[in-house]
């Protein structure tokens, strides 16, 4: 049997949930079955750590994608960003994407997110089937202009599309082409037997203060305001708390390709700076670690406060650490969740119910450990990586077994 070369695209320039799900994916294909290589648009971190583990990519391409999102998506003020994204998804369309496919010439492509229409469209046009990741909720934008023509561009040019939740998948849920498959985790890494011992000693932590562990860095959309807000009133009953934030954290660097850093601070920055004054012997910022298995570890709770609803890894990371969550009460947050089974779900703007959960797990041990167990159970049996990888390489194989260009047909 040929082996099959399958192209990942990979938009994005952070070490975030996106990068991580598709590293998975890559590092537990069948390598007798298929060939991945990885064409990175961004120089990134990411694109370095698929480098460090011999995966084979190419880029960066120096091209910006189409984001609309729910996380991330272009407001009025950001009208020089989308002029800039528009040029780059014309250019692409024209002929950059056409240039890296006839160099590579993959069996199959497959799009890490909806915001790579262009790809899509040139891959398609040249005969490559095109499985399509849905990894967050579409935007609604202003008028919906921007959304309809993603959803129309993913429902005409891929082959197979996958969303990551049932949620991400209702613009295509009608459509037999649209395969839910869900987010995994490998468990070889996220071990519930991984000591944090080690990274208490390494921050200088102290091993009996409660600690919550946040995986959001400096995001209005996942929840740093709301859960510094919350911090201080856990800080009233239970004063030794620290609250551990992972991920990408800096108030004052700007970047003329990251437009949310080029406005005059925001309210959202300035409460947050103030926040950080008043809070800073009870923060510890982590900054954008690898080593989230271990301050899992080291932590009693995990929270996703987000804002905006979206899939969200560090919960599912922590089902398998075998640790509590608390997390907002939006789709598709509620798919990852069984409320007051494995943790809690509250809604964002009930800082004072969200405190209560947060001490109740914090000065309840048993009850702790209870829900973390439960988080395990039900994560193993929903986000197994086996299941994960069976469900991804069946739909590779229906698609490649039918020939080039074939479009699964829609109902």
């Amino acid at each position: 049997m040929d082996k099959k070369t399958i192209l990942y695209v990979h938009h994005g320039k952070g070490l975030g949930g996106a990068p991580l799900s598709l590293l998975y994916l890559i590092q537990n294909l069948d390598k007798k079955k298929y060939i991945p290589q990885v064409l990175f648009l961004h120089d990134s971190p990411a694109m370095d750590l698929y480098k460090e583990l011999g995966i084979q990519v190419f880029g960066p391409v120096k091209k910006f994608d189409f984001p609309h999102t729910k996380v991330w998506w272009l407001r009025w003020y950001h009208a020089p960003f989308l002029a800039r994204c528009m040029y780059d998804t014309w250019t692409t369309m024209m002929h950059t994407a056409n240039k890296w496919l006839e160099r590579i010439k993959p069996d199959l492509l497959h799009l890490n997110t909806s915001s790579l229409i262009a790809w899509g469209k040139v891959a398609r046009k040249k005969n490559i089937p095109v499985v399509w990741h849905i990894r967050e909720p579409l935007a609604q934008g202003y008028l919906g202009v921007r959304k309809n023509t993603v959803i129309n561009f993913i429902k005409k040019y891929a082959t197979a599309i996958v969303p990551i939740c049932y949620n991400d998948a209702k613009p295509w849920k009608k459509l037999s082409k649209t395969h839910v498959v869900y987010n995994t985790v490998d468990e070889k890494i996220f071990d519930a037997n991984i000591s944090g011992k080690h990274f208490i000693q390494q921050y200088k932590l102290s091993e009996n203060d409660p600690k919550i562990l946040f995986v959001g860095g400096l995001s209005q959309e996942k929840g740093t305001l709301l859960i510094l807000k919350v911090l201080e009133q856990v800080l009233r009953v239970l004063p030794q708390t620290k609250l551990l934030i992972a991920g990408y954290f800096d108030l004052q660097k700007k970047n003329f390709f990251n437009p949310k850093t080029l406005l005059p601070a925001s309210k959202f920055t300035t409460e947050v700076a103030s926040m950080l004054g008043a809070l800073q012997h009870s923060i510890v910022l982590l900054g954008a670690i690898r080593t989230i298995p271990e301050a899992m570890a080291a932590s009693n709770v995990v929270v996703f406060p987000a804002t905006v609803g979206h899939f969200a890894r560090p919960i599912i990371e922590a089902g398998f650490m075998k640790k509590p969550v608390v997390a907002s009460n939006l789709h598709p947050l509620d798919e990852l969740v069984v409320d007051t089974q494995t943790g809690f779900l509250v809604h964002p703007s009930s800082h004072t119910v969200w405190a209560k959960k947060l001490i109740s797990l914090l000065s309840n041990t048993a009850r702790a450990e209870h829900m973390g167990e439960q988080g395990y159970k039900f994560c193993r049996n929903k986000f197994g990586l086996k299941n994960h990888i069976k469900q991804i390489e069946t739909i590779y194989d229906d698609i490649l077994k039918k020939g080039k260009g074939h479009a699964t047909k829609t109902t």
